[in-house]
């Protein structure tokens, strides 16, 4: 096996790359190729061939300045000092925006777990040479949690965050509705009457034509939320997404005589339905547009273009799950030189963190599972 390093995707075979994510959106090639455009870090690309055989591949991300406290180490480890040292960057693991991280292995191949743990020595090393020797696999699954801490040594994984994904059986709406409990397929007629009702003019558009209207209504849907961000910065963001991401963006929109109202935007593989942002002109009243345009109309694509999954991201796991989602948790944890893995710490937040869901999900039990935690438990 040969390992080799590049420091643009671009010298990166796209559908090699795209094998290995298997048609998830976060994982593809074109999602590294967006996330490459970011000032304060650098990237490189580890990959692992056996021939000319793509086995084992990663996104390495020497991060100088983190806006998100999503991917802030210090915030997320503060008891492993999950800051590098002064002047040195924090190295990332994986894909560093969307909050869903996946191992680029080919589990296929006779040789998956040699090239796995190629992979972590080589992120290893270039974690010695340009930091404080750790690298950091944040937003992980179960299956690869479970894959990289049966591969190599790792500190004790933590749950970050729960996942939600709506999983599609059959091959329309009406299978969707079919496998729903009754109050959900209640909530669900509630919602399209509701949206219905208010008169829009709707359709599916092309990102790259239309981010410049949809761009500000996401500003406005995210200050509502307490977040504190501009026009401009949030237009930027939609306009790299649309010029390095776009051949499979979508954005489900809502229009009335004004203009656009409302806008979900979603990314679409062989796989899934990547639900990525969603814009509103607030304070106009609600009629369940954010519903019909990230939920309802991204499965009904979904099921035309073959797709099984709409991938709705964390948080507001209520809203998700009373529309058939299921949750699932996400893990970080570092390889490479750390001091203790503080397991018991890890074990303690591990339990707060699930028991926080639990409550969240009180009357849904059944839609929250990890089998991964029951393996560790």
């Amino acid at each position: 096996m040969k390992v080799s390093i590049e420091d643009t995707i671009d010298r990166v075979d796209p559908s090699a790359w795209d094998a290995l994510a298997d048609g998830w959106f976060y994982a593809g090639h074109a999602w590294a190729v967006y996330q490459e455009q970011d000032k304060h870090s650098t990237a490189r690309y580890v990959h692992v061939t056996s021939g000319d055989r793509l086995v084992a591949a990663a996104a390495v991300y020497l991060v100088d300045q983190e806006w998100s406290e999503l991917y802030d180490t210090a915030v997320l480890f503060p008891d492993l000092h999950g800051s590098a040292l002064p002047g040195k960057p924090v190295v990332l693991a994986g894909n560093r925006r969307g909050n869903s991280n996946r191992i680029l292995v080919d589990r296929s191949h006779p040789e998956a777990d040699a090239a796995l743990q190629e992979l972590v020595a080589a992120v290893n090393a270039m974690a010695e040479r340009e930091s404080d020797g750790r690298a950091w696999w944040l937003y992980l699954g179960d299956e690869d949690t479970a894959l990289l801490t049966g591969s190599v040594p790792t500190t004790a994984p933590r749950i970050l965050a729960a996942d939600c994904a709506i999983e599609l059986p059959g091959a329309g709406f009406a299978d969707y509705l079919a496998g729903m409990s009754r109050n959900q397929r209640g909530q669900v007629k509630q919602d399209r009457q509701s949206y219905q009702a208010a008169g829009y003019t709707t359709e599916a558009v092309d990102f790259r034509r239309h981010w410049e209207p949809f761009a500000p209504l996401v500003a406005r849907h995210e200050r509502k939320h307490g977040h504190a961000v501009s026009d401009g910065f949030i237009g930027e963001l939609m306009r790299l997404q649309a010029e390095f991401c776009g051949a499979t963006g979508t954005v489900q929109g809502c229009w009335d005589a004004e203009g656009m109202r409302a806008g979900g935007l979603s990314f679409t593989t062989h796989a899934m339905v990547a639900g990525r942002a969603f814009g509103f002109d607030h304070p106009r009243p609600s009629a369940s547009e954010y519903f019909e345009l990230c939920y309802y109309r991204p499965i009904e694509k979904a099921y035309r273009d073959g797709a099984r999954l709409l991938h709705l991201g964390i948080g507001t796991l209520q809203a998700k799950v009373r529309r058939g989602a299921r949750v699932r948790p996400l893990w970080g944890m570092a390889t490479g030189r750390f001091t203790e893995s503080a397991a018991r710490t890890a074990a303690r937040h591990n339990q707060d963190v699930w028991d926080g869901f639990r409550q969240e999900l009180v009357r849904a039990p059944h839609a929250l599972s990890s089998t991964f935690l029951d393996r560790t438990a």
